[in-house]
C-alpha cells in the first residue's frame, strides 16, 4: 500500500518540485476508489485535533470536546503530525518523501464539510504536496503577489504541488479530506563524526 502510494506520488511530483514559484495541479494521480479505501486517522483521542477558523487554531484531544466545539462553530479539522501520531502508510510515505528530498516532512490531514470555515488567504513556509483523499477542495492561488489569482479544484486522487510562499485560500464545495505533506527547509542527512 505505502509502496504503491509513494511510487505514484513520486512520479507525479518529481518533475514539478524544482519548477519555481508556480503551483502544479496533477489530476488523477491515484484512482479515486483506491485512494478512498486507504485507512486514515480521523478520530480525536489518538492525536490532537486543531479546529481552524481564520488564524485561530483551537486544539483539543478529547473527541467529545472536539465534536461539541465543531457543532458550536463548524470549521475545518486538522489532524496534525499524522506522520508521528499514527502508524501505517502515512508515516511510511512521509519518511520515504523525507529520504528522497533530504528534508524533514510533516504530514497533516484536513477534514472539512461543505461550507466549513477555513484559514482564509495565507501562505506557508514550506513546500506543500497536497493529496486529495476524498471529495473536493477549491483552491484560489496567487503565485505572484501582485497578479491575478486562479482557481484549481482538486478531486479524490488529484495532487497539488504548492511552492513555499504562494498565497492561497481554500473552500469546500463538498465533504473533503486531504493530506498535506509539508516539505520543510530543514535538511536531513548523515552526520559526520566529531574528531
Amino acid at each position: 500500500m505505502s509502496h504503491t502510494f509513494i511510487t505514484r506520488l513520486g512520479r507525479a511530483i518529481w518533475p514539478h518540485l524544482k519548477s519555481g514559484k508556480q503551483p502544479r495541479h496533477v489530476p488523477t494521480v491515484f484512482d479515486a476508489s483506491w485512494i478512498g479505501s486507504l485507512p486514515l486517522p480521523l478520530k480525536a483521542g489518538a492525536q490532537p485535533v486543531a479546529l481552524i477558523d481564520g488564524l485561530d487554531f483551537h486544539r483539543e484531544q478529547d473527541e467529545k470536546v472536539v465534536t461539541a466545539a465543531y457543532q458550536a462553530r463548524p470549521r475545518t479539522r486538522a489532524y496534525e503530525s499524522v506522520n508521528v501520531h499514527s502508524d501505517g502508510w502515512v508515516s511510511a510515505a512521509s519518511l520515504h518523501l523525507a529520504g528522497l528530498l533530504r528534508r524533514h516532512v510533516v504530514c497533516t490531514l484536513y477534514e472539512s464539510r461543505a461550507g466549513d470555515r477555513t484559514l482564509g488567504a495565507h501562505d506557508d513556509e514550506w513546500l506543500g504536496v497536497i493529496v486529495q483523499m476524498h471529495g473536493a477542495k477549491r483552491w484560489e492561488l496567487w503565485p505572484e503577489r501582485t497578479g491575478a489569482g486562479h482557481e484549481v479544484l482538486t478531486r479524490a486522487g488529484d495532487v497539488l504541488v504548492l511552492p513555499q510562499g504562494v498565497t492561497h485560500a481554500v473552500s469546500t464545495p463538498e465533504y473533503s479530506v486531504h493530506l498535506v505533506f509539508a516539505v520543510t527547509d530543514e535538511r536531513i542527512g548523515l552526520q559526520r563524526p566529531a574528531c
